[in-house]
């Protein structure tokens, strides 16, 4: 089941992406800090989070019936 929005989706890429990049840039035990953007981009190449399941959320846009 998917819970992760496409703007959601975005973000948590660039999010992740610019968190991951900071591994470079950090010295000693805060270079590992860095490493929260793995979570992030899982959650946003599987459209799943765990957290958004645990709590019933979903930022998924409801499919509009035309009639």
């Amino acid at each position: 089941m998917k819970n992760v929005g496409r703007f959601d989706q975005m973000f948590r890429i660039i999010a992740g992406l610019a968190f991951l990049s900071l591994f470079f840039f950090l010295e000693g035990g805060y270079q590992y800090l860095s490493l929260v953007g793995i979570p992030l981009l899982y959650t946003a190449l599987t459209k799943q989070c765990f957290f958004y399941r645990i709590f019933g959320i979903s930022s998924c846009q409801l499919p509009s019936h035309k009639s």
